[in-house]
């Protein structure tokens, strides 16, 4: 009777634990890339708000039954990545890991589910999947319609099939190379000479196209030679420099002469117009003052006409 009552005591615990365990959400973003890569099994992501009325609904209705995490404990590793109401009591690890994984992906409406690889690569975005947002939704409303657990599992296992896991190549531990360090070669002696005058540092001139460089050389050999040789290049680039500006003088010259010329035109050029412009106003003013001439003769033939009427049409009134 006592063996029996200990089993029956040790079945319970182990279905009771079993239990506890089914549909284990991870919240540690790579605890659950390992368990993926482990059970060779995608990773079903949902970003959610747990104090939110939609996702305790989908919670209730799907998550916690158990034809639904019969399904998930065989074919899905469930990573819960949560943004509650009081964020601030979320431990700061995860709460980071959180906003990075939202971030990571583009969430911006939650509740959200997203399938991946064991690299955590995007493997079915489901909104798109099904075409558009409107089209999920209404998939996911003919789910919660019937039998919301087994009908979402049979939805997800749609997926699951065609899930390939990725090849992770093993890394070999790299060898090391021995290195083989140079020997030491045995310290010289330094040569115990006496110390040589030194000549005192000249510059030399060295003309070129473009201009003169000035670069500093020590003297070799004859130093009497050397300064006289670089005396007589000083005198070449005096010369050069002279005949450069010479011709920049004279270019200036052909340039200051053609400008006087070209003022020369210009003025030329604008006196003549200018007496132009006189004549046709002469003529213009006396073709003006012609017209206002004969204007005014017309003026005063019509005005005599008008008197010698008003005279006649006088003289007739006292014979009637």
């Amino acid at each position: 009777m006592k063996f029996f009552c200990a089993l029956c005591c040790f079945l319970t615990t182990a279905m009771l634990a079993a239990t506890l365990s089914a549909g284990e959400w991870f919240t540690d973003f790579e605890k659950a890339k390992a368990e993926s890569l482990k059970t060779k099994r995608p990773i079903y992501i949902l970003f959610t708000n747990s104090d939110a009325a939609p996702d305790r609904s989908l919670d209730r209705t799907i998550f916690s039954q158990r034809k639904f995490q019969e399904y998930a404990d065989k074919k899905l590793v469930l990573m819960k990545v949560d943004f509650p109401t009081a964020i601030h009591l979320q431990p700061k690890a995860i709460s980071r890991q959180n906003s990075a994984l939202r971030a990571k992906y583009g969430i911006t409406i939650l509740p959200t589910a997203l399938l991946l690889d064991a690299n955590g690569e995007l493997y079915i975005d489901f909104v798109k999947a099904d075409g558009s947002r409107e089209r999920h939704r209404r998939t996911m409303n003919d789910i919660m319609d019937f039998d919301p657990p087994k009908r979402y599992s049979e939805y997800l296992d749609g997926f699951v099939k065609k899930y390939t896991p990725p090849k992770i190549e093993e890394k070999k531990p790299e060898e090391k190379k021995s290195e083989k360090k140079p020997a030491k070669k045995p310290a010289q002696k330094p040569d115990k000479k006496p110390a040589e005058k030194q000549q005192p540092a000249a510059e030399t001139y060295i003309p070129d196209e473009n201009g003169v460089l000035r670069i500093p050389l020590k003297p070799e050999g004859d130093f009497q030679e050397w300064l006289k040789a670089n005396e007589e290049a000083a005198e070449k680039v005096k010369e050069s420099a002279k005949e450069a500006a010479e011709q920049t003088k004279e270019s200036a010259k052909d340039v200051a002469e053609q400008a006087k010329e070209s003022a020369k035109d210009v003025a030329e050029q604008t006196k003549e117009s200018a007496e132009d412009v006189v004549e046709e106003a002469k003529e213009a003013v006396g073709e003006a003052v012609e017209k206002t001439a004969e204007e005014a003769e017309e003026a005063v033939e019509k005005a005599a006409e008008k008197v010698k009427e008003a005279v006649g049409a006088g003289e007739q009134a006292p014979a009637e």
